[in-house]
């Protein structure tokens, strides 16, 4: 007698439909709250909880996804338009960038005040360019985002970056209001330029050399961009951890000091460690002292052994705050880099005692230790570097601020920091740093035009501000309101 087999097969738990329509819809939020990819959900981890918590239910649908985030964005949009044709005018801010592929990013935002005069701003568009007429095209792609949001005649100014592209982009004043360079990347402009801060590379017959940058007639945005490298090189000390490579030579030891066109040069170019400034201090001498900072953090980074002895050393020392390594982009990263170094100098001194004689590092690696060593001229360089930065610093600070207007304080701003250049302290390296930025001031800082007009206009109407406008400033005003 042949016995009949039978599968025990277990039915699937559903779940009811409007059930599963209010996961789908929690489980979108969650994603969208938390920035989270849609996939969370169908990972192994996650598939076993939700088995558990909530039997039946594995997570939305890629096609319930997309349907889910389109129709939520329309209606994102139509609420902003209903809240935009309320506001009589609008501001907004185009922030163009590029990557190391040459990829070019434009980030719109459109900022007011409401009826209760709180600033408000909101983002209008993001979007990736390819390709050639660069500026032909985002002319056009604004001029969409405007027309799109309702926004002709309603847009008073344009903060935009000294690009040539994002210029000649927002140059028509009956589309993008009176145009405004971003006072931060003007400072930036003025400390890189003026300091020689990125020495350029140019190939030349007897191999890479450093240049001056000397074509400033021109200022292409692409000059204040990192690559991934450099974005790369000023993670955390967290992330760091895992940029290190084992302390073998390898491949990939130059890694870290590879960027776009402004690599620091090898150190072992700058053998001079005893470099006297008391002669006329020259731009040279600035990018060499930065290109062996640079050097420094670096090698420390890229080596645990490296790493840890310094760590250690640093808590022996009571210091928390870890090493760093200055961007092109980040206005004020070369001052809080020199700040860093100059915290740690009883701590690299120590290292240098026993590098010697430290297991597990390789001659390359103490060669350009050894190679950029900060002499105590450097320091002092250093030292008179950050005491200068420091304003720039405190008046980078001052114009990130997001909860209030910005305008009147540029005029303040402006003019405190063209006082403090001017003035000839007690100390002479402060004094020939000073004068090394005062012409890259003068260039990127001082406005004309109707920018300038309205910056004095914005000071006079600004009560704290109002007492710091000089007589002949305040009659200019003035006369612009009148006329205007």
């Amino acid at each position: 007698m042949q016995l009949s087999s039978k599968s025990h097969w277990l039915p699937r738990m559903t779940i009811p439909t409007e059930k599963k329509r209010q996961l789908d819809q929690a489980a979108i939020n969650c994603t969208i709250s938390d920035a989270r990819p849609w996939g969370d959900f169908k990972r192994s981890g996650m598939a076993n909880f939700l088995s558990v918590a909530v039997p039946g239910y594995t997570g939305p649908s890629s096609r319930t996804v997309q349907r889910m985030l389109a129709k939520l964005y329309f209606q994102k949009q139509e609420d902003f338009k209903i809240e935009l044709a309320k506001v009589p005018n609008v501001s907004i801010t185009a922030d163009l960038w590029q990557n190391a592929r040459r990829r070019h990013y434009l980030c719109m935002t459109v900022h007011w005040l409401d009826s209760n005069f709180h600033l408000k701003g909101k983002v209008l568009s993001f979007r990736k360019f390819k390709g050639r007429h660069l500026a032909i095209r985002i002319r056009l792609h604004m001029k969409r985002i405007i027309a799109q949001y309702d926004l002709l005649n309603k847009i008073t100014a344009s903060t935009t970056d000294n690009g040539s592209n994002i210029k000649a982009a927002t140059g028509q004043i009956r589309f993008f209001g009176v145009r405004f360079h971003c006072l931060a990347h003007a400072l930036n402009l003025t400390i890189h330029k003026g300091l020689h801060l990125w020495p350029k590379k140019t190939k030349s017959t007897t191999g890479t050399q450093n240049v001056s940058d000397e074509n400033n007639e021109s200022i292409d945005f692409a000059d204040d961009d990192a690559s991934d490298d450099e974005i790369a090189s000023d993670q955390n000390d967290e992330q760091a951890e895992s940029d290190r490579s084992s302390d073998g030579e390898d491949d990939d030891d130059e890694q870290f000091d590879r960027d776009d066109d402004s690599s620091a040069s090898s150190s072992s170019d700058n053998d001079d460690d005893t470099a006297d400034f008391s002669s006329p201090l020259q731009m040279h001498d600035i990018g060499i002292l930065m290109e062996k900072c640079r050097t420094i953090i670096t090698t420390i980074r890229k080596s645990s052994i490296l790493y840890e002895t310094v760590h250690t050393l640093a808590i022996d020392s009571s210091i928390k705050a870890g090493l760093i390594i200055d961007m092109r982009i980040r206005w004020n990263s070369s001052y809080k880099m020199l700040q860093r170094l100059l915290l740690y100098q009883s701590v690299l001194d120590k290292l240098y005692d026993q590098l010697d004689s430290l297991p597990g590092i390789t001659d390359k690696q103490r060669n350009k230790l050894f190679d950029a060593k900060l002499s105590g001229a450097d320091y002092n360089m250093i030292q008179s570097l950050r005491r200068v930065l420091e304003r720039f610093d405190e008046a980078i600070k001052v114009l990130s601020g997001q909860k209030y207007p910005t305008l009147s304080l540029t005029y303040a701003i402006v003019f405190s920091l063209l006082h403090y250049l001017n003035y000839q302290s007690a100390d002479v390296l402060d004094n020939e740093i000073k004068d090394l930025l005062l012409d890259s001031f003068n260039k990127y800082m001082i406005r004309d035009g109707k920018e300038m007009a309205l910056i004095r206009v914005s000071a006079l109407l600004d009560s704290v501000i109002n007492d710091l406008l000089t007589p002949e400033d305040k009659q200019a005003a003035e006369t612009f309101i009148i006329k205007e």
